[in-house]
């Protein structure tokens, strides 16, 4: 092989290098903007079902030790979500979170000062069953290391006895009669 074809061969393994690295970054961040999509939607539904009037804006960042938390800004709620959380999390989950966090949001203006994770929880169960939080607790402490009180963060399952009441009857369900005798 001839020396002067070096130079060539380096500068097109070096615009391929180039290429690769660019459509990487492109590909990235499609996955991004998709992944905020999904998110600010839920959100949006979720404000406008809990009456939440300030806005909440979806940001998606390299890493967040809460994995998805939202924090006050200047005139809008930022809630902020580590890079790829929200593709691991079915749409129940995801739903889920962030009716959790819309939960602070509700509380924040509403009553400030009553900050919990039980209250935002409280908020979320309007929105969404408590089995599915519970499920969304447990992938979110496997991720992080931790594991927590599901009682102390979802309040303790409700419990039906003998001496508990029946639940009332579903509105089309038809009305049970007493046998004939």
């Amino acid at each position: 092989m001839h020396l002067s074809a070096l130079p060539p061969l380096r500068v097109l393994v070096a615009g391929a290098i180039f290429c690769a690295i660019a459509t990487s970054i492109v590909a990235a961040q499609e996955s991004e903007s998709t992944q905020q999509i999904r998110i600010q939607r839920v959100v949006d539904a979720i404000s406008a079902r809990l009456g939440i009037a300030e806005p909440v804006r979806v940001s998606i960042v390299p890493s967040n030790r809460l994995l998805m938390s939202v924090e006050p800004a200047e005139h809008f709620f930022e809630l902020k979500v580590e890079e790829g959380f929200a593709d691991r999390l079915g749409n129940a989950e995801l739903t889920a979170a962030v009716a959790h966090e819309l939960g602070h949001v509700w509380i924040f203006t509403h009553h400030p000062f009553l900050q919990t994770e039980q209250l935002a929880n409280e908020i979320a169960m309007r929105l969404v069953e408590r089995d599915v939080l519970a499920q969304l607790y447990d992938k979110v402490w496997k991720q992080v290391g931790f594991k927590g009180d599901l009682d102390r963060f979802l309040g303790p399952l409700p419990v039906r006895g003998l001496a508990s009441p029946e639940p009332p009857p579903a509105e089309d369900a038809p009305a049970a009669t007493a046998p004939e005798n």
